[in-house]
């Protein structure tokens, strides 16, 4: 009897070993692929492997090498500084979320025209000027414009954001905004920014990037580093914008110092929405 159980626990023990034999083997050659893809990789350059894989690159570069973090405060609205203004009034929500109802609508020139969205800020918007332009949903009947720092957006963060909304006869009735103040660049040491090319390596390696598709605009913004209580940092951030073969048009974010992706939360994604 002893026998028998010995010669069964012989065969599980052989059985067990091949396995054990079989999974080491092919985690060996699993390892042995990505070294000779990491191999292959490192010897061609991004524009080879973009080029294999039918990837158009289209947008200009930008020429800036160093770039330092930015700081602001959360801006508080009070209604002492909101000088009044024909056709609109305004309310101010959480002391930081200032809504402007338009009483007569204001009629957009042609949506198809960015550009029309941006001189109706201009306009009418307090503190327009320091918005831009980042999405049209002509669906939903709105627009979103990102604060910017230097001309630079600051990407998906709720406390510098406008939303402008029309009606059915294209007018626009209402806007929503936050906004950051006091926003200083003045860091004693700036930082080594990594080129764009650089980015779209990262993105490439992480198969984000797919087949057929168009890199049709890189542009340098900036995103939330450290937050505060009111106070944040922001990192200079660069934004590749991809055009998939069936036209989707997507973004994507890399951090343009230490080169990390940076995905935003659901809640900051469903301001693009």
């Amino acid at each position: 009897m002893g026998s028998l159980d010995w010669n069964k626990t012989k065969t599980i023990f052989i059985i067990v070993f091949s396995i054990l034999n079989v999974f080491l083997y092919s985690l060996y050659v699993d390892r042995y692929k990505e070294a000779q893809k990491v191999e292959i990789l490192g010897e061609t350059t991004i524009e080879e492997r973009l080029q294999a894989d039918n990837i158009r690159y289209e947008s200009a570069p930008e020429n800036t090498l160093k770039e330092s973090y930015v700081s602001g405060n959360v801006r508080v609205y009070s209604p002492e500084e909101l000088k009044p203004v024909e056709n609109q009034k305004y309310e101010i929500f959480n002391r930081t979320e200032l809504v402007a109802t338009l009483e007569k609508p204001v009629a957009l020139v042609n949506l198809d025209d960015s550009t029309t969205f941006k001189d109706f800020v201009n306009k009418h918007v307090f503190e327009g000027m320091s918005y831009e332009l980042f999405d049209v949903d002509l669906e939903g009947k709105k627009a979103v414009f990102f604060q910017t720092i230097n001309d630079r957006q600051i990407y998906f963060n709720q406390n510098a954001l406008l939303t402008i909304y029309w009606n059915e006869d294209n007018e626009v009735f209402k806007y929503e905004q936050t906004a950051f103040e006091e926003l200083d660049d003045d860091f004693e040491q700036t930082e080594n920014l990594l080129p764009d090319e650089r980015a779209v390596e990262v993105l490439y390696q992480r198969n984000l990037l797919k087949p057929n598709s168009t890199i049709t605009k890189i542009s340098l913004g900036y995103s939330t580093l450290v937050q505060l209580t009111e106070t944040q940092v922001f990192a200079p951030t660069w934004r590749v914008r991809v055009e998939l073969q069936d036209g989707t048009i997507e973004d994507y974010f890399v951090n343009a110092v230490e080169g990390k992706i940076i995905e935003f939360n659901k809640e900051s994604e469903e301001i693009e929405e």
